[in-house]
């Protein structure tokens, strides 16, 4: 597999004002129009996240084998000792989990630990928050709620029905071609909790999309941003139109039920939400970086999206969308990858997207989930850097599947 890729660097631009850090939700920097890259983080300050009630995890045996030889479930030795001596020597990440698994060992393959960073930690994760909205709508296309090729009119019943607009669908609003991230400096409704996610969906709707800017029509044009996933999450709560039988008086369920009956609660994820769980749960969660998670939980959802029942439609979760489309504003360090339902594909030029199994969806602090549906593995970065963070999380993502890659060949039979 060819997987060497040029990296470019990141500006991080920390005083841009809250209307600039609406411009991007989480991850990364872009070149935008003026070639200039941007970075945003959450509005909360990292200092704010909170640390699980510590308890010993029983991860795995795998933990209790030295790196230079680890027997996994799945009936394999394996060497890990350059992958931990590559994230050890890493200064720019002084901590961390990391974590390595496949579908065929219940157990993670390499389960690492740097400095204090517990398996159980609860860490904001910026835009790898945005995986959540593509696997949210994915899974209730399998329960026929909704389709891709669903238009946001009727249940958003503001839509116009005029102009490029009127043809905006589910799919777009998920993998960035929606038109509304045309110019990412306008429209911080996402950072607006105590709205509703319906009249956020509103606000951005009317932002005279199509004067914006010319041709960003639906599916014409690839621009990285928040706005279409907020969008995208306004649709899935107002098309789910059952209600809520535990509710007095009943009531029609929001995004954070959908999210618990449809991702959470079916992988025991305990610890993930779309907000910060030490306070309530906003009425407008930040759907494209506003979730909370810990290494632990975020690792199931990998592990469920590799084995590919979770969401059976793997390859329309996970194919490129964005291909030979005009780049609007995409981040620098993966601007040579493609865009598909919430998560990155991972290629070294945009033509080879076209056979990539790596899918991934990097955050502003580091955080950096991916899958490999050649090799057969998953893998998470699970840090939080303030600084500079966006760049890392992907530079080291790329040394390690060099790494991985390497251990999975060169593995033997468990005697």
């Amino acid at each position: 597999m060819t997987k060497k890729r040029i990296l470019t660097g990141l500006v991080t631009c920390g005083a841009f004002g809250v209307i600039a850090i609406a411009a991007q939700a989480g991850f990364g920097g872009g070149a935008g129009a003026d070639g200039v890259p941007l970075v945003t983080l959450p509005l909360a300050s990292a200092s704010s996240t909170k640390t699980a009630v510590s308890a010993v995890s029983a991860v795995s045996a795998v933990q209790a084998q030295p790196a230079s030889l680890t027997i996994a479930g799945d009936g394999y030795v394996y060497d890990w000792t350059a992958l931990q001596a590559a994230i050890a020597a890493d200064s720019e990440v002084p901590s961390g989990h990391f974590i390595v698994g496949n579908v065929a060992s219940p157990d993670y393959l390499f389960s690492y630990e740097k400095g204090s960073f517990g398996i159980d930690r609860i860490t904001p994760l910026a835009s790898a928050s945005k995986w959540f909205a593509g696997t949210l709508a994915m899974r209730m296309k399998q329960a026929g709620i909704v389709t891709l090729d669903d238009p946001m009119r009727p249940p958003l019943a503001f839509w116009t029905t005029s102009g490029t607009k009127k043809d905006v669908k589910l799919k777009h609003t998920l993998s960035m071609t929606s038109g509304f991230n045309a110019s990412p400096l306008v429209g911080g409704c996402q950072l607006l909790p105590a709205q509703t996610l319906y009249a956020c969906a509103k606000s951005i709707h009317d932002l005279r999309y199509d004067s914006l800017r010319p041709g960003n029509a639906p599916g014409a044009q690839y621009s990285y941003g928040p706005h279409g996933l907020q969008v995208a999450a306004a649709y899935l709560e107002a098309k789910d139109t059952s209600i809520e039988p535990s509710a007095t008086p009943a009531r029609q369920r929001n995004i954070h039920d959908l999210f618990r009956q449809h991702v959470t609660v079916p992988l025991g994820m305990t610890n993930t939400t779309w907000y910060d769980p030490a306070g309530s749960a906003p009425t407008n969660p930040w759907i494209a970086g506003g979730a909370f998670s810990t290494p632990r939980d975020y690792a199931k959802l990998l592990r469920a999206m590799l084995q590919g029942s979770f969401i059976t439609d793997m390859t329309g979760f996970t194919q490129q969308r964005t291909a030979g489309l005009p780049r609007v504003f995409v981040p620098a360090s993966a601007a040579n990858w493609e865009y598909a339902l919430g998560s990155f594909v991972e290629c070294d030029t945009p033509s080879a997207c076209a056979s990539s199994k790596i899918n991934s969806s990097p955050g502003a602090y580091g955080w950096t989930g991916w899958i490999d549906r050649q090799t057969g593995y998953y893998a998470l970065i699970a840090t939080e850097i303030t600084t500079g963070g966006d760049r890392k999380g992907v530079e080291l993502e790329q040394v390690m599947q060099d790494l991985i890659e390497t251990a999975i060949a060169t593995r033997t039979a468990a005697p």
